[in-house]
């Protein structure tokens, strides 16, 4: 009898390449553990926290955290250079260029399209979330006293949940943790700073770069099994042979 794939629902070892099988009640605890505490957050968090944040921040701290903002911009910029190390790690696999630790470029090229992957995948779910909920950004409260839902698909000043460079940023971060347990930390710090840059340059409430995260983490626990398992081969072939039997 062959041997069953990996079901989707599974996280795999960093470290090793286990594949660790999450069961789907705790996916919906989770999922509902989350809802709860952006309920919690845009209701008692969210327009608190933004008015005391632009009565309190300088326009110095301002200006350093819309610097630290801007390395969340542009996912496909992120994803475009993670091509290349996916590239780059398949013709030095081939070409026998000499590993600087045992597996280095199989776990390259995995994490590459990993990383592709998360951001296409979470880029869809935050784009089409922004114009389906269509909240009001925090200048629309600061300018005009709104706070709350406009109208779908109602323009930009509606699309502050969740916040794009807040995906882009822990998309990143978590990847990088999963595929490179060292250095989880520098990656979940910086992409944190970004979080709290959208929140200190009034471009986002709580409740949006809460959730941004959340769809990057899960993205990324929900695809990795696809990718890092040792046992599908398809991620370290190029593109054309992906499909052959035995991936």
């Amino acid at each position: 009898m062959s041997e069953l794939p990996p079901s989707p629902s599974t996280v795999v070892g960093a470290r090793r390449g286990v594949t660790r099988f999450v069961p789907p009640a705790r996916w919906v605890a989770v999922l509902l553990a989350g809802v709860v505490v952006l309920a919690l957050l845009a209701t008692y968090v969210d327009l608190p926290l933004a008015i005391y944040i632009q009565k309190a921040t300088s326009a110095d701290v301002d200006g350093a955290f819309n610097m630290i903002g801007q390395l969340g911009e542009r996912g496909e910029n992120y994803a475009l250079g993670a091509l290349l190390v996916y590239a780059m790690s398949l013709r030095a696999m081939r070409r026998g260029w000499r590993e600087p630790w045992a597996g280095a470029y199989d776990r390259l090229a995995r994490g590459g399209l990993l990383m592709v992957a998360v951001l296409a995948m979470g880029g869809i779910v935050t784009g089409v979330l922004k114009h389906l909920v269509a909240r009001a950004r925090p200048e629309m409260f600061f300018e005009r006293g709104f706070y709350g839902l406009g109208p779908m698909f109602g323009g930009k000043h509606y699309t502050s949940f969740p916040s794009s460079h807040t995906l882009t940023a822990f998309g990143v971060a978590v990847t990088v943790a999963m595929v490179f347990p060292r250095c989880r930390w520098p990656a979940l710090l910086l992409a944190t700073l970004i979080a709290v840059s959208r929140l200190v340059n009034l471009d986002h409430y709580a409740s949006d770069v809460t959730a941004a995260a959340l769809i990057a983490l899960v993205t990324v626990v929900f695809l990795s099994p696809y990718f890092l398992d040792p046992a599908r081969q398809w991620p370290s072939r190029l593109p054309w042979q992906w499909f052959k039997r035995g991936g």
